[in-house]
Order: structure tokens, then sequence, then C-alpha cells
């Protein structure tokens, strides 16, 4: 997944004009420099260290249908584990996906923004915490108009972890595009102290990646989603971390903090 080769051209998102969630001062001039050099690092190191990892992707034939027919998808994976879900989304660009994620606007989330950026990522700037109906318009227009395939974490941006919001139900019932539950376990990584227990898999470990069915969604509109739905599509990304897990011959509960390796 790392390697050499040329970044696709991404797409341009259109532009619109909305005000920012709230006033935010300029940002200082040395990290307007600094930020794409940084980003430029950071992405490099990535690389190396996805490279150095042994991947084995389980369950890709359910996106074979899609891929074949050229169709976007909502790739959903929980925040602990969405390290691998850009990896993976970059690894599908041979197969046609032109991969995006959500980013914060705010000037903390430039630096990630420009990283993705470096990766060959669109990022989709907005928060579901406090501009929700614009960030679903952005990643509704990537979808349709810019063909993006955006990964999102349902249980972000601050949890609680493993809680499925509805967000990614409403834009695959606006955008008729499916969800795809994905995840990954690994043989030697540490969760971190953050509020999702980040996973990072030590350079070297094997990966296990699991991709679960695509779900098709009803396009019908409600102000709220039905308990059974959320709950559905939270035990599908729950059964894809414990298949996962399982290939490394782990039985660990979604979500537990059972120690890696």
């Amino acid at each position: 997944m790392g390697g050499s080769q040329t970044e696709p051209e991404r797409p341009l998102l259109p532009d619109r004009e909305r005000g920012a969630p709230r006033a935010q001062k300029p940002m200082p001039r040395w990290r307007t420099e600094l930020f794409p050099r940084f980003a430029w690092v950071l992405a490099q190191a990535l690389r190396l260290y996805w490279a150095s990892l042994r991947i084995r992707v389980h369950g890709e034939e359910h996106l074979d249908p899609l891929l074949q027919r050229g169709e976007r998808f909502i790739p959903c994976i929980w925040h602990q584990r969405q390290i691998m879900g850009v990896a993976y989304l970059r690894r599908l660009q041979a197969r046609g996906v032109v991969p995006g994620a959500l980013v914060s606007p705010s000037k903390d989330g430039e630096l990630g923004a420009r990283l993705l950026d470096k990766l060959g990522v669109t990022a989709i700037r907005g928060s579901g915490r406090r501009s929700g109906a614009l960030a679903m318009r952005d990643m509704y227009v990537a979808i349709k108009e810019a063909n993006l395939s955006p990964l999102i974490a349902p249980d972000g941006s601050k949890g609680p972890p493993h809680e499925f919001k509805p967000g990614a139900i409403m834009l695959a019932r606006l955008s008729g595009s499916p969800v795809v539950p994905i995840s990954f376990a690994c043989s030697w990584g540490i969760k971190l102290k953050t509020w999702d227990r980040l996973l990072v898999p030590f350079p070297f470990s094997r990966i296990a990646i699991e991709v679960g069915e695509p779900i098709e969604l009803e396009p019908i509109m409600a102000m709220t989603e039905s308990p059974e739905t959320v709950e559905r599509m939270g035990a599908a990304l729950d059964a894809v971390e414990a298949a996962a897990e399982r290939r490394l011959g782990r039985g660990a509960a979604p979500g537990s903090d059972a120690p890696v390796g």
C-alpha cells in the first residue's frame, strides 16, 4: 500500500458558500507554511509504515459487483480502527475507487486535511458535532458529483465508542449508495489512551482486514432513524470486527480493552 506509484488526480469538490460554525482567527503564517511540509513528511512515514505491515484482506469479493459497475459506496469503520480504513481505501484506488474522508473544518483539522491530500485522499471538511447538516450536504455532493466513497466512523468524532450514530444511514438513504462495514485486527499493536482507544498496529505485524456485505437502505427520509436500523448497522460493524479478530485466533468482544498481541 506504500510504494512509489503516482497518485491519481483527486476530484475537486464543488465550491459552495457557507459560514463557519463559529468565528475563527486566521491561521498564523508559521502554520500556513509549516503544515504542507509536515504533512508531506507524515505522508511518507505512513506509506513506509503501511508497507511494512503484512496485510491480508478477507471478504473483498463482496465489493466486486460494485467495483465492476464503477459504483461508489460508503465504507464504515469504528473510530478505534480507522487507521487501516484509510490504508484500505488507498489500496482500492487501483480498482477505481475515489477515496474521501471527513475532516473537521477547524484550524486543528487543517493538518489532517493536508495529510490526506498528500496520501491521495480527498478531505471533506465538516464536523458532525458543530456543522452536521453542512457536513452531510458536502458528503452528499462528494458522492453524487465527485464520485467519492467517503470513509465514515459512525461513532465519531467524540463517541461514545462503538455506538452507531444515524448520520451514515441518512447519507446512504440520500445518496442511494450502500454502506460497507469494514474492520481489521492486528497480531501486535497498542491501544492508545484516547476516548476511542485507537488501535495502532506495530510495524511488521500481521493485519487481517475484514470487508462485510454491502447494506442497501431504502431511500426514505425521516427526522429520526428507527432503533432497529441503528442496531442492525452497529451489529454489522461489530460482526466484521469479531471476524477479523478470529482470523488471528482471538475471540475478544468488539470494543473490549483486551491487550493486542
